[in-house]
């Protein structure tokens, strides 16, 4: 949700960018011909260097599809790409990477149905969560709508013990539908008026059930609105939600 990449291909990242340093020392450098050395001992014969850094960076070049980099290290007139280009190559091949594992888990886990609606991206990039949540004050908040983000959507019918009515979705329920959080529900449409336009607020209040439980926890539904306004809404929605949640379970 963060929109970073896992621990592990950072420092992938930085071992690739440690070969770079080694390849472009100056030819008559110890510790770059000492590596030469090493990789064609390598490629020669993968068990006359089985360890340490040679064998690892081969495998991450393989990963990454960057093998490039070492051939034409070994070739007569080698041609190395500059520091910056060498650097977007790695980013670029880490990012499309893990966006591709990304794309997988988010595709197989049921665990998130609710969140590819909440965050449709095709690549890994930051939740609204993190750009309304921001503050240590609202923490709390925030790690209750991340687990409402990532909860898996149940369809099953279910008996509301508050005001004895079948749902399918409890969720949707306690946030816009239970008696028991009407209270809290005429408090938060009332002060939207602070938030939004009358025009706005009227299309927002005109969504169904569904829509006006996805819409507060911060899906990009109409209505669409401009940060300066979105981020408002999303973090009084967020209280609102965390409220009847509250009001619910009590």
């Amino acid at each position: 949700m963060v929109g970073l990449n896992r621990l592990p291909p950072r420092i992938e990242s930085r071992k690739l960018q440690f070969l770079h340093k080694i390849i472009t020392l100056p030819a008559g450098s110890v510790s770059r011909n000492i590596f030469i050395r090493k990789l064609i001992l390598f490629i020669n014969d993968q068990s006359l260097v089985s360890l340490g850094y040679i064998p690892d960076i081969c495998q991450l070049l393989l990963k990454y599809n960057l093998q490039g980099i070492t051939n034409n290290l070994l070739l007569p007139e080698p041609c190395i790409p500059s520091k910056r280009q060498w650097k977007t190559l790695v980013k670029n091949a880490i990012d499309n990477n893990e966006s591709g594992l990304w794309n997988q888990r988010m595709s197989t886990d049921s665990d998130f149905t609710f969140f590819c609606i909440l965050h449709p991206c095709t690549c890994i990039a930051p939740s609204i969560i993190y750009r309304v949540c921001n503050r240590s004050s609202v923490r709390s908040i925030m790690c209750t709508i991340v687990r409402l983000w990532t909860r898996p959507v149940s369809l099953e019918n279910e008996l509301c013990a508050h005001c004895n009515t079948i749902y399918q979705e409890q969720l949707v329920h306690a946030v816009c539908e239970c008696p028991a959080t009407s209270t809290v529900r005429s408090r938060f449409f009332e002060h939207l008026s602070n938030i939004l336009l009358p025009d706005e607020k009227h299309s927002l209040l005109e969504l169904d059930s569904v829509a006006l439980t996805l819409r507060p926890l911060g899906t990009p539904l109409e209505l669409i609105l401009d940060i300066d306004n979105e981020v408002p809404l999303l973090k009084n929605s967020f209280s609102y939600i965390v409220s009847c949640i509250q009001v619910y379970t009590n």
